[in-house]
């Protein structure tokens, strides 16, 4: 399974972000091994949070000027 997925399935079960990137850790067998940090999973986090915001704005934005 992607990093990128695994993120995507623990945000959607509510499942902390420390815990998440110490998973990454405990699999990839220490800090050192990993090419990215916790912040770096907290960025992705929010973009993508950022991202869904703005799509779901601009859709409700259109049903009003169909409606209006």
């Amino acid at each position: 399974m992607s990093i990128r997925r695994t993120i995507e399935n623990n945000e959607e079960a509510d499942i902390r972000l420390s815990k998440t990137y110490q998973s990454f850790v405990a699999a990839a067998g220490g800090h050192r091994e990993l090419n990215f940090i916790e912040k770096d999973v907290r960025n992705y986090i929010t973009r993508e949070v950022r991202e869904a915001w703005v799509c779901l704005k601009t859709h409700l934005i259109g049903i009003e000027m169909i409606f209006y």
